[in-house]
């Protein structure tokens, strides 16, 4: 609702998807796996596995700290430091912004009528973008349509959370299959009527769970109008890690005059060669965070053999000592 289309993602009622992937989010730790974000698993490996706590000789300490090394030269040294910073920072402006709006409290416990009517006016949603199911898979389609959904859930942890080009794209390449196994063909783009109607929708059902942003003084209009600045800034660094510099300048160029054509198309209709602008410049966007993509993929995949290497190094030490120090599961 407050945050623009490179932190959100396509700007639909409800998200189908999202709501499966964080309905039933888990707050615990996960184990260590090749899912998992290297910021997270580098903060696991440095709790689970730090000097002090496991008495690692020099020569093991000497071998882990090579992982480490490799890691760092896969990602950069550098980059790695600013991804982290920039992460928290994300968090805490993303707090802040709550607080502003007034949404930083607890969840409203529903009554049971209040749950029926937000089920009643969110199928309606569902209904105006067309991401009603169609089709309820059985025997292996639901056991696929069940994994994708742990995909799902794996990739917005923690919540929060903002996806790289790589992973956005295999979230999308999920969400793509899991609409055809349920014979699902929106969301579609709203119309200005039907826009009108969703956003009716959603004002009821935030005023039933408590979640209708409060009116922003013009201080605070100011405030929260930085702060979605300067997230967008975040996600966009994120989303083109990888990138040289002047791709990633050029990144900001596309995505501020798409910004600003998008902003203009709400005031009036955009006219014929504006369109093909935005057209063209969504182009490029798209080239760049697909090259940013794939220099990520691949830095993954690098960084998985580290892992591995990782697994079985802690695994023997792990049955050197009697397994009792050192999961083999890691």
């Amino acid at each position: 609702m407050f945050t623009s289309s490179i932190l959100s993602g396509q700007s639909t009622a409800g998200s189908y998807f999202s709501n499966i992937a964080n309905n039933t989010q888990s707050a615990r730790t996960p184990n260590i796996n090749s899912s998992m974000s290297r910021t997270q698993i580098r903060r696991q490996l440095q709790m689970q596995f730090a000097t002090m706590s496991f008495g690692l000789s020099s020569d093991e300490q000497q071998q882990v700290n090579g992982y480490y090394s490799q890691l760092n030269d896969i990602y950069g040294v550098n980059d790695s430091s600013v991804r982290e910073e920039q992460e928290k920072k994300f968090k805490e402006l993303k707090a802040e912004l709550d607080k502003l709006y007034g949404l930083d409290g607890d969840p409203k416990e529903l009554t049971a009528d209040e749950q029926k009517k937000v089920d009643e006016l969110q199928s309606k949603l569902d209904e105006l973008y067309e991401i009603v199911p169609t089709k309820d898979p059985q025997g292996a389609d639901r056991q696929r349509a069940e994994s994708l959904k742990w995909e799902l859930k794996k990739m917005y942890y923690p919540e929060g959370k903002v996806l790289s080009a790589a992973e956005k794209k295999k979230e999308q390449s999920i969400q793509k299959e899991l609409k055809e196994l349920f014979g699902i063909t929106g969301p579609k783009t709203l119309t200005k009527e039907e826009q009108a109607k969703a956003d009716e929708l959603n004002k009821q059902i935030d005023e039933i769970q408590g979640t209708a942003p409060k009116e922003l003084t013009a201080e605070e209009k100011k405030r929260a109008d930085a702060i979605l600045d300067e997230m967008e800034k975040i996600a966009g660094s994120l989303a083109t890690h990888g990138l040289s510099k002047a791709e990633k300048n050029l990144y900001y160029q596309l995505d501020d005059q798409a910004d600003a054509l998008r902003a203009k198309a709400k005031q009036e209709p955009l006219s014929e060669a504006e369109q093909d602008d935005l057209a063209k410049i969504t182009k490029n966007i798209n080239i760049l965070l697909d090259k940013a993509a794939a220099i990520q993929e691949q830095q993954d995949k690098q960084a998985s053999q580290v892992h591995g290497q990782l697994n079985g190094f802690f695994s023997q030490l792990g049955m050197m000592g009697g397994g009792t120090l050192l999961s083999t599961t890691i």
